[in-house]
């Protein structure tokens, strides 16, 4: 049996992130100037974070974030005005069986 998979990059400015379907791995990038915790993992900017490791098993894969002020690590609020989106950016990169 052959099994196709591929490795998908997308990034998201918002909060909410879809449900991902089939992963078999995640890895996730903070591209944005503030501090995102994922599925109760912080992530500071630049730094990556593999959430789930590549171990040839596939998931639904729903993620919840919330992004921090760095200095008082009082929760962000999100406004769609250009630079709060600017400052709350995440790199998802992950494989997909298809």
């Amino acid at each position: 049996m052959f099994v196709e998979s591929a490795f998908i990059t997308r990034e998201f400015k918002e909060e909410q992130i879809p449900i991902l379907e089939m992963v078999t791995c995640l890895s996730v990038v903070n591209t944005g100037t503030t501090v995102a915790v994922i599925n109760g993992v912080s992530i500071y900017p630049t730094q990556k974070q593999i959430l789930i490791v590549p171990d040839g098993t596939f998931s639904r894969v729903q993620l919840e974030v919330q992004y921090l002020d760095s200095k008082t690590s009082a929760p962000v609020i999100v406004r769609k005005v250009a630079y709060s989106k600017e400052r709350n950016k995440i790199l998802l990169i992950y494989k997909k069986l298809i």
